[in-house]
């Protein structure tokens, strides 16, 4: 989850929800399909649309964009990526439950000896949380050995830790929401030091095995299928260590993403602990707000919409994976999207919500428009000497950045372009005619303009 992947939800909640409208549970297959059928990824998508209200019912879907002979089966875990963190929520929520630790309590209690934050950084636990410490999204430190294709798997408590030396803080908090991996890592290593114990001992202990997800790991692979590129190449799996794997480490299955969606809506298993029950409804309590669009619990963004309804959401995304859960508390609705493709499919966790809600159409490769493509050419100023030329080559699109190498461009069906020696798209802003006249290159959740200069 970042600030452009949340921007594109509030996109689709601007849609006015029906109140009286119910999930159109019949079709779920069908939606499931049309949203994926054909998309350049490959993907396969594992699906979930629960209703607790007035007539209860549960509804799952499994489809594939292509036929696939390594078809995840139904018991197949998934990496979570970013939806780890609103477990990390309720695992520090069920602890503040048990008077282990206070929403106000310092940052500096719980690092290790010695550690040292700058000097305006009055950090709180509820600044973590909610993405309001001022934290960077990652630590200045931070520089993965082996690159971005595993970027988390040897980082470490120097990197961690040691990048307070490094970062520089506008103020005390509470900060303008910016979203912050760092500040998860944090958060699932203080917790396990507050308990004495590891962190993944400690969530299974606390959450998991009291709602049954058994199925449900921390930082292990076994039984974790091979996740995808969004052009359909096999990708490493990613790897955490286990102290920071509250940022994305999770990895889970459908079944057991259901029990902890009925969890959230407030359907917990009877013998559950009831520090674990007020908990899960802590969790989900606003504790800031972000802006008029946006308000922020334990790790959930609280959406709201313009009829005045709240949807409680979160995503995630891995160099292979993609994963929604979307509740509405109020109706007693939730669904689930696990995907084992980069890209993101939070438009159809939407759908199953709000039928009202766009449904997205699937990325499929499609052939070169070479008159659009031929108008997208020339120079584009990213950053102060550091142009991307677009050119057009024997029919084919290409493009370079200052001292780097030429790569093709593909089209989709969505009129954007794509590679296959990257994960990026490039999205043209065209005028009435048809040219170019600027570029979004959008890599690794961050955006990226530029004009045309030429």
């Amino acid at each position: 989850m970042n600030l452009r992947s949340i921007a594109a939800v509030l996109a689709v909640l601007s849609v006015a929800f029906d109140a009286q409208a119910q999930p159109a549970t019949a079709r779920l297959d069908d939606l499931v399909r049309m949203r994926i059928e054909g998309d350049r990824s490959g993907v396969c998508v594992q699906a979930a649309r629960i209703e607790l209200g007035a007539t209860p019912e549960l509804a799952t879907a499994e489809a594939c964009a292509i036929q696939r002979a390594d078809r995840p089966p139904r018991d197949a875990r998934f990496e979570v990526g970013s939806l780890s963190k609103v477990f990390v929520g309720v695992l520090l929520a069920e602890m503040i439950e048990r008077g282990e630790l206070k929403l106000d309590e310092p940052l500096q209690s719980l690092l290790p000896p010695g550690t040292v934050l700058p000097a305006n950084a009055s950090i709180t636990l509820v600044d973590l949380v909610t993405h309001t410490s001022g934290l960077p999204a990652l630590p200045p430190t931070f520089r993965p050995r082996g690159g971005f294709a595993n970027p988390y798997a040897d980082v470490g408590v120097d990197a961690i830790y040691g990048g307070f030396a490094a970062a520089k803080l506008v103020g005390p908090p509470p900060q303008p929401y910016a979203y912050s991996n760092w500040s998860f890592m944090l958060l699932s290593d203080a917790a396990a030091r507050r308990a004495g114990k590891p962190f993944d001992v400690l969530l299974r202990e606390r959450v998991l095995a009291p709602l049954g997800m058994n199925d449900t790991r921390v930082a292990r692979n076994d039984g974790l299928v091979r996740g995808r590129s969004s052009y359909g190449a096999p990708v490493p799996n990613w790897d955490f260590p286990l102290a920071f794997a509250g940022a994305g480490g999770i990895r889970s299955t459908l079944d057991d993403m259901i029990r902890f969606a009925r969890a959230m809506l407030d359907e917990v298993p009877p013998a559950a602990p009831d520090t674990l029950k007020r908990a899960l409804v802590a969790s989900r309590i606003k504790l800031r707000t972000a802006n008029e669009r946006l308000d922020l619990a334990m790790a959930w963004h609280l959406l709201r919409r313009p009829d005045g309804s709240t949807l409680t959401f979160h995503n995630g995304i891995t160099g292979g994976f993609s994963s929604s859960l979307a509740l509405d508390v109020e109706r007693r609705r939730a669904s689930i999207v696990l995907a084992d493709a980069f890209g993101g499919f939070d438009d159809l966790a939407l759908h199953l919500l709000d039928p009202k809600a766009p449904l997205a159409p699937p990325r499929r490769a499609v052939a070169l428009d070479l008159q659009a493509a031929e108008r997208a050419a020339g120079r584009y100023a990213l950053a102060p000497g550091f142009t991307l030329t677009i050119a057009v080559e024997d029919g084919r699109l290409y493009a370079q950045a200052t001292g780097q190498g030429r790569f093709e461009l593909l089209q989709d069906s969505r009129g954007d372009y794509y590679t296959t020696a990257a994960e990026l798209l490039i999205r043209f802003a065209r005028d009435a005619e048809g040219r170019a006249s600027a570029l979004t290159l959008l890599q690794g959740g961050a955006a990226m303009n530029a004009k045309r200069i030429e």
